[in-house]
């Protein structure tokens, strides 16, 4: 009975113990909860002073809050208008108030602009100046010293080409005879026409310049130097020359020459140079012994080793027909015509360095010795024997031609038949099928009649 009776007071004791604690825990809930303010945000209702602090500015203001009334709801504009019910949930705006933030990260820095650039920042534009102006320099210099060169080699030689003929310097353009014109073709070509000589259609003599006014082609002479040439080409009538085919020329381009010019190939072979006062750079190429022996005279000899660097080479022949090269890209009926001419080719010394008035005299020897051999051409006369193996060389080379065009000939007329036959075959193509049948019927009768034996018919009279 004693311990039911502790175990109760235990039990009793801890039922109170706990509704205690309970008591407690709910005492101060209500404290807490009837402490704070009716308002939740009365914290934030404050007229103290506002002061904005920035890095570029330094001002204080003080914001004053004006709240005006709400504005009546006029009936018209009800939907365009915004109804606010509790003005505390809403601060208004100051528009003449500048709202700068504390912590600004972005800085604009205005620069000046700079105007006067250095000229290193131009050295492209500098460059393509300095460039043009170095190229209009030359092509006026180059352009002046071409003109020059060419006006004194034709002042200096237009005393023995009118000797020689009775017209020089004709322009070729005018129907009036013209003299003592100097024709410029281009800054660096320049021709003039001379005639009027016994056994000579004429002459055209070509003054050939380096390309002095092109600063790529004086660059590039400093690598591969060149010369001035002047090349003499006399036109001669059918019976002013006789079966004639000489060259002299230096051997290094003796063999091109030979297998590339048509004449050459044909009918000339190389002869020796042993008999002949000639220097050893120079080679010969002849028809016969006969051409080489009378044209290459003790005089022309000695000429040509005296003025060794201004002799380039010459060729006479009464068959030139110009190189195969060019004949090649011509088509198959097409022959070159045959003409009889003398081409002397001379080089002006120095290899372009020498640019004075007084160098372009030094081929009047040459230039007399050209028309020495032009009388001489006009005279020569082959031997019977020559002149037979002449005619009958030319007459093998117009047979050989002839073979070899044939073929071609042939593959070129087949080639037309093969295109009027598929003319005609778009033709019928575009034909009804009545109007095909009928056509083809034609045609098969013409190739029988064309198959068949021909029958030559005679009528006999009779009575």
């Amino acid at each position: 009975g004693v311990l039911n009776f502790t175990t109760l007071l235990y039990t009793i004791k801890f039922e109170v113990m706990t509704s205690l604690w309970d008591f407690v825990w709910l005492a101060l809930f209500v404290a807490l909860s009837f402490g704070q303010s009716e308002d939740p945000f009365a914290e934030f209702d404050t007229d103290e002073t506002v002061i904005i602090e920035s890095d570029e500015y330094d001002i204080e203001e003080e914001e004053s809050i004006v709240e005006e009334p709400p504005a009546a709801l006029e009936p018209d504009n009800l939907d365009d208008q915004i109804i606010i019910e509790d003005e505390s949930d809403f601060e208004p705006i100051n528009p003449n108030e500048k709202h700068m933030s504390g912590n600004n990260d972005l800085n604009i820095l205005k620069a000046p602009v700079n105007l006067k650039g250095h000229w290193e920042d131009y050295y492209l534009e500098i460059i393509g100046l300095i460039g043009v102006f170095v190229y209009a320099l030359n092509f006026y210099t180059g352009k002046s010293i071409n003109n020059r060169m060419a006006n004194a080699w034709f002042e200096h030689h237009k005393k023995l080409l009118s000797d020689a003929f009775y017209i020089v310097g004709d322009d070729g353009v005018s129907k009036e005879v013209s003299e003592g014109v100097l024709v410029k073709e281009s800054e660096n070509r320049f021709v003039v026409w001379c005639t009027g000589r016994l056994g000579c259609e004429g002459i055209k003599i070509e003054i050939k310049l380096l390309r002095r006014q092109d600063l790529i082609s004086v660059l590039s002479q400093i690598f591969k130097p060149q010369s001035d040439t002047i090349t003499i080409t006399t036109y001669l009538a059918p019976d002013d020359m006789d079966s004639v085919v000489l060259a002299v020329m230096p051997r290094k381009g003796l063999k091109r020459l030979q297998q590339e010019v048509q004449d050459l190939a044909h009918f000339a072979t190389e002869k020796k140079t042993d008999k002949f006062d000639l220097p050893p750079q120079l080679g010969i190429l002849s028809e016969f012994s006969e051409v080489s022996n009378e044209f290459l005279s003790a005089p022309v000899c000695k000429t040509i080793s005296d003025n060794i660097d201004v002799f380039d080479s010459i060729h006479f022949s009464d068959y030139y027909t110009g190189f195969k090269i060019a004949q090649e890209s011509q088509t198959e009926t097409e022959r070159p015509k045959p003409v009889k001419q003398l081409i002397f080719n001379f080089v002006i010394p120095g290899q372009g360095k020498r640019t004075k008035s007084s160098i372009m005299e030094t081929t009047e020897p040459l230039v007399r010795m050209a028309l020495h051999m032009m009388v001489k051409c006009h005279k020569f006369k082959l031997s019977k024997e020559n002149k037979m193996k002449a005619e009958k060389h030319r007459i093998q080379v117009e047979e050989e031609f002839l073979k070899q065009t044939h073929s071609q000939r042939q593959e070129a007329a087949q080639a037309r038949r093969d295109e009027r036959k598929r003319q005609e075959k778009e033709k019928i193509q575009e034909l009804d099928p009545e109007a095909q049948r009928r056509y083809e019927e034609r045609e098969y009768k013409k190739s029988m009649r064309r198959s068949g034996p021909r029958v030559k018919q005679l009528k006999v009279k009779t009575g």
